[in-house]
């Protein structure tokens, strides 16, 4: 079990909060962590492998803070791994020469998934799917990396290599390579970025050779390409549902897809680079989709606003997340940039089809906003959002919720639940706290926090004691963020004092958990019994 203690200093208790129900208490606040070019981690692919690993320790504490709650991890930039891959070679920007093992050894992405869900975050898998090089020299390029397996499936542009999608094979490798993710790793989700066919230099007749011997019923070579696409995306879809139906299957499409949709000018996703998003809302071979709208409100060839109504008006069922840019220029930017996202952040809000955002990228995200938890851009934590589709049944709550106050700490201490009618415990658990009177689940401001569903004990730390009543309860949410409803309540009285240290309740906690001494502590003026809501 990871070592894994928040000890926060709960304003709550001091001031109380007020209830506001327009707030989502369900929204994806992610972020993509960029491995490639080292844009985020690690900061340098020279670093130590104790350094990486506490650089990513730290990354993940400042996201935690900042109030995200799901982390795209890229795992795959250019037909390679950040991760111990059977089929291809470990990344240059992990160890500073591809194909090279880390030493000492360790797999990122399996620490990743430990750390983004000991902190209560989902961690996807961010995988671009066709991108083999941003260089054409063959000298960095390992033995069994796949421009040297397979040459024929790749093609050329200057100072840019990419598998062709156009050769059946090539859709049945890359669908074979996130099935192995999804056995292998615990993660939550697989993300696709926009990289499809290339933006620039745009492809003209490289794949004129593929076409021919594939193109079969398409007369139009454009259609051919769309068609290579979502053929790319059932099949890699249909290969997940195979292994873990549960884990979900988003792609990040460049924002625009044609220009007559959302009275825009200039690129589109369509037309330019071959891609057609509708097509994948249209079969459900997604679960959710990621637009980037990286432009601002008002701007005048493409209107965020204008944009965002459109993406709203077209998902059918499936979750549509946001894909924000924290790096506008000057030239384009007519406000400070807390005062652009926020306003960006209230819009998506109004759209009931808008379920939250994804930033690019962490260390931007991190740099550039006033982030922190309470005096930023999320004052307040949010579960992910379900998906109630592919997966309805709620976990089962905790059992045997305790509530003790020692000196300045008050400790709540429970037992894990038994499965669900689909064999489901918790993946993660909620911690709530309520003012007496005001048991309010729907409110976001009484999550105190979401944590791993392998702990069983969790401490707040507050100023003085409260002069009023508190209600405190823990729930449960499983792989897709159903969260239980069978819940039971403790209360804290007001005034209580610290705990009689000569007592027998053993609070003792097993390896990984809050360490306190052995001796127990007994409550004095706590009622620790289950209690129905007030």
């Amino acid at each position: 079990m990871t070592k894994y203690f928040i000890l926060i200093c709960w304003m709550f208790f001091i001031t109380g909060a007020v209830c506001q129900p327009s707030l989502p208490k369900r929204e994806m606040r992610a972020v993509w962590v960029a491995t490639i070019s080292n844009i985020d981690w690690p900061s340098s692919k020279y670093l130590s492998t104790k350094d990486k690993i506490n650089e990513l320790k730290n990354l993940f504490d400042r996201l935690k803070d900042a109030g995200i709650n799901a982390v795209f991890f890229q795992v795959r930039a250019e037909c390679d791994a950040f991760y111990d891959s059977p089929y291809e070679p470990w990344s240059e920007w992990l160890t500073g020469r591809r194909g090279e093992e880390p030493y000492p050894y360790f797999d990122p992405l399996k620490l990743a998934v430990k750390e983004a869900h000991s902190r209560g975050m989902e961690l996807h898998a961010w995988v671009n799917p066709l991108r083999v090089s941003n260089r054409t020299d063959d000298s960095s390029k390992s033995p069994n990396h796949i421009s040297r397996v397979h040459p024929g499936w790749i093609l050329r542009f200057r100072n840019y290599e990419m598998l062709d999608p156009g050769i059946p094979g090539v859709r049945k490798y890359v669908a074979k390579i996130v099935a192995d993710v999804v056995r292998r790793y615990d993660v939550d989700g697989v993300n696709f970025d926009d990289y499809f066919y290339p933006y620039s230099p745009r492809i003209q007749r490289e794949d004129f050779e593929s076409y021919t011997l594939y193109g079969g019923k398409f007369s139009r070579i454009s259609d051919w390409r769309r068609e290579n696409i979502n053929s790319l995306i059932k099949v890699v879809h249909d290969s997940i549902i195979s292994v873990n139906p549960k884990v979900k299957f988003g792609i990040s499409p460049f924002g625009i897809v044609k220009n007559s949709y959302a009275g825009t000018s200039g690129l589109n996703s369509y037309s330019d680079v071959y891609t057609d998003p509708l097509n994948w809302l249209k079969d459900k071979t997604i679960d959710y989709i990621v637009p980037q709208l990286y432009w601002t409100i008002g701007n005048k060839d493409a209107d965020y606003e204008n944009l965002l109504k459109w993406w709203a008006s077209v998902v059918d069922g499936q979750h549509l997340y946001i894909g924000q840019t924290l790096t506008y220029s000057g030239k384009v930017l007519k406000r400070n940039l807390n005062d652009e996202l926020n306003a960006q952040l209230n819009l998506n809000r109004d759209f009931r089809n808008v379920s939250g955002s994804v930033f690019f990228s962490a260390s931007t995200l991190l740099k550039n906003l006033e982030v922190k938890r309470g005096n930023g851009i999320f004052e307040y934590r949010a579960l992910v959002p379900d998906m109630s589709y592919k997966d309805s049944i709620p976990p089962l709550s905790p059992t045997g919720l305790k509530v003790y106050q020692i000196s300045n700490s008050i400790i709540l201490k429970w037992k894990k639940e038994k499965p669900a009618a689909d064999g489901e415990t918790a993946k993660f658990y909620v911690i709530y706290g309520f003012e007496e009177n005001d048991v309010n689940f729907n409110d976001p401001r009484n999550i105190i926090d979401i944590i791993s569903g392998s702990e069983e004990v969790y401490e707040i730390q507050i100023k003085g004691l409260s002069e009023r009543d508190k209600y405190f309860a823990v729930t449960s949410l499983d792989a897709l963020n159903n969260e239980s409803s069978d819940i039971s309540y403790v209360k804290l009285l007001s005034g209580s004092d610290t705990l009689n240290e000569k007592s027998n309740i053993n609070l003792s906690l097993k390896p990984g958990c809050i360490k306190k001494k052995k001796s127990g502590y007994s409550p004095s003026r706590v009622i620790n019994t289950l209690l129905a809501p007030p």
